[in-house]
């Protein structure tokens, strides 16, 4: 259904683009002045049609913004109003044209002022305010996804940096950690209020670990890198376990406990224990 709304769409995009190319066919008669005019009719005809060409693509380009700021939930309005220029460009061009034939500038403003409201009739203004920013939910959902990014990348930096150190029990242990976090957080993505529950004790989960993996790091090449090594696992563990109780207590369900990980790392070592 989607698919067929943006063909859709898309189609009717098209038309349109067409019709405005077949809108330009209005200037031709312009191009009697340039072989037919004086040198002054022939420097008017090219000027229109300059100002015209510019006005159908600005209306091309202000409609195609449309289209986009309609399909999006969250938009600003564009800074230049194109639509409008484009409007207001063709009543020019219709000034000009009829300046040519009447002594009084009066009744050539007032057709190009005509003209004007005749192409804002027909292809609309601009967007003149912000979309969707003005809704509390919505504002909410892009704080969350905001969010949601923001820890993906921190603890997938940790990730990365933990698996540099060619450790697989490390990197493993890591990685848990990390899928119990992250598995928490998007389960509450739909959810703004128990998100704004979650979002603390995952940033604040996320902000240790990154700064253990940094102490772990630090040591790695020095003579205590296995003392670094045993704090990191042990200060890895008490904080599992600690933010899986506290979630548990709150009403979440923060994935596998800390049993089903430690199970999970003891079979993955026990065929290479065997081997060896």
């Amino acid at each position: 259904m989607r698919d067929r709304f943006e063909k859709r769409a898309s189609n009717e995009a098209a038309n349109f683009d067409s019709a405005l190319n077949v809108m330009f066919l209005a200037a031709f008669p312009l191009l009697l002045w340039v072989f037919q005019g004086s040198f002054a009719g022939v420097a008017t005809a090219l000027v229109e049609i300059w100002i015209f060409s510019i006005a159908l693509r600005l209306i091309s380009r202000g409609q195609k913004i449309q289209r986009e700021y309609d399909a999006a939930q969250v938009a600003h309005r564009p800074r230049l109003p194109r639509k409008l220029l484009g409007s207001a460009l063709i009543g020019v061009m219709v000034l000009i044209l009829a300046g040519h034939q009447f002594a009084d500038l009066l009744f050539p403003l007032v057709l190009g002022v005509f003209a004007m409201g005749l192409s804002v009739a027909a292809f609309g203004l601009d967007p003149m305010t912000d979309k969707g920013l003005n809704d509390p939910e919505v504002v909410a959902r892009i704080e969350i996804d905001t969010a949601m990014e923001a820890i993906e990348a921190k603890l997938a930096i940790v990730a990365d940096q933990v698996a540099s150190l060619q450790d697989a029990d490390l990197t493993r242990r890591t990685e848990v950690a990390r899928d119990m976090v992250v598995r928490l957080a998007r389960d509450n993505v739909s959810d703004i209020k128990g998100f704004r529950r979650v979002r603390k004790p995952v940033e604040k989960f996320s902000a240790m670990l990154s700064e253990e993996a940094e102490r772990l790091i630090a040591s790695w090449d020095g003579e205590d890198y296995l003392f670094a090594r045993k704090r990191y696992v042990a200060k890895l563990d008490v904080m599992t376990d600690s933010f899986a109780t506290r979630a548990r207590k709150n009403g979440f369900q923060a994935g596998r406990d800390a049993f089903e990980m430690e199970a999970d790392m003891l079979l993955d070592r026990m065929p290479r224990e065997s081997a060896a």
